[in-house]
């Protein structure tokens, strides 16, 4: 079985070595580099190419808006899933990473068994999902009745991690 190849970039050093040390010697997760900023973040995907990418929003020099909208216009670096972690949920900022192509949120602090699950969620996706694709479009032309539609959505709003407490999650 081959390792989910994880690179990280959070400008928090305490929270990169505690995570690299928790993925050591893991049976299905290899980190295989790490950056503290945007800018070296960037770099670090020009000389890596992970399955995942753990992407602080919040960083010096570039954030993760815009080192996702990098990655988003760069074929190279598209296909690379990111999982982005945030100390807060503001909704306008999370719309505008999915639509950059974030496949998760996740709230710090996290546990870092839900953060290993999402992870190889993430990386099984990957073959199964294309990242640019919209996930409300049925396979087939019929019409999704609103039970349907109502459960699609509640389903998506779920696994990009938003928690059911969050302001306007009913109304979403």
């Amino acid at each position: 079985m081959t390792k989910v190849k994880v690179a990280i970039a959070d400008d928090n050093r305490e929270l990169l070595k505690t995570m690299e040390q928790y993925f050591q010697g893991h049976p299905e997760i290899e980190i295989i580099a790490t950056a503290s900023n945007g800018k070296v973040c960037l770099q670090m995907l020009e000389e890596f190419t992970p399955d995942i990418l753990l992407l602080d929003i919040i960083m010096p020099h570039l954030d993760g808006l815009a080192v996702l909208e990098s990655m988003y216009q760069n074929e190279r670096m598209s296909s690379i899933q990111v999982i982005m972690l945030t100390a807060f949920g503001q909704e306008d900022v999370m719309k505008q990473a999915v639509d950059l192509g974030a496949s998760y949120f996740m709230l710090k602090p996290f546990e870092f068994d839900q953060l290993v699950q999402k992870i190889l969620h993430c990386a099984g996706q990957k073959a199964t999902l294309p990242k640019k694709t919209s996930v409300l479009q049925p396979a087939s032309p019929q019409k999704l009745n609103q039970h349907q539609l109502d459960s699609t959505i509640t389903a998506i709003i779920k696994e990009i991690g938003v928690p059911a407490h969050i302001k306007g999650y009913s109304y979403l």
